[in-house]
């Protein structure tokens, strides 16, 4: 499976590549990205069993118009979920509109997983977004479901809403960022908890440089260890990351 997702992105990535034979005066775009974190959090739990994990993307983007883009990507992490799973290995594809002030992404993630681990690992999302600039903060909100989710814990749905504050200085570009998300499964045990429900919270520094961007952030869930099948995945954490992003 993940050989196919990773033909259908160079696919993807291909003819954003090519477009210019067809519309030479459509805006095309194309960003890497690489980094590191202290610990690899996905919707409050660890991903990496809080170890640090490395991080890359590819992302390519056409805009037809001045407000609609197409976009289309790669997104990776080293990740140890204890099982012989060392990778995950994402692909991406949707759509950004931008009307005004306002922003909506409609949009798919392909989630695949490497290594010895199960196959019911891998799992597809669909995503609807939306956010509003008023400059001075950044409000958004985010629902993700998932027919199979991760594990066969079945129907998986994500609930997220989340704010972006700048703060005006302009050489380093710093912004607080918070965020919580509610994420339910018809099947927790397959999923590795006990609950069909948890929250989890986020809250943090980010502040950009020469393509560089640095970051800290405390993370959280409401499940306990015993919860969490007991493992420590689930607990607090302080996150500290680094990365590089780079636009052609």
């Amino acid at each position: 499976m993940i050989k196919f997702a990773f033909r259908a992105a160079l696919v993807a990535l291909g003819l954003v590549a090519a477009a210019p034979a067809m519309a030479a005066d459509v805006p095309l775009g194309v960003a890497v990205n690489a980094g590191v974190v202290s610990d690899y959090r996905f919707r409050g739990i660890s991903q990496s069993d809080k170890d640090p994990a490395f991080q890359a993307g590819l992302d390519g983007t056409l805009a037809p118009n001045d407000w609609l883009t197409i976009y289309a990507g790669l997104w990776g992490s080293s990740v140890d979920f204890n099982n012989g799973t060392t990778a995950e290995v994402d692909l991406v594809g949707g759509l950004r509109g931008t009307f005004d002030k306002l922003g909506v992404d409609i949009g798919f993630i392909r989630y695949n997983y490497t290594g010895k681990g199960p196959e019911t690992q891998d799992f597809t999302e669909a995503k609807l977004a939306v956010s509003y600039d008023f400059g001075y903060v950044l409000p958004s909100a985010a629902v993700y479901y998932s027919p199979e989710y991760f594990g066969n814990s079945g129907t998986g749905v994500y609930y997220t809403a989340g704010v972006a504050i700048p703060i005006p200085v302009t050489e380093f570009a710093p912004t607080i960022k918070a965020n919580i998300g509610k994420q339910t499964v018809d099947v927790p045990a397959n999923f590795g908890i006990t609950k069909d429900s948890y929250m989890d919270y986020n809250i943090g520094l980010f502040a950009t440089y020469w393509g560089f961007t640095a970051g800290i952030q405390y993370v959280d869930t409401n499940l306990s260890k015993p919860e969490c099948g007991g493992l420590s995945t689930c607990e607090s954490g302080v996150v500290v990351s680094l990365n590089y992003a780079y636009t052609f």
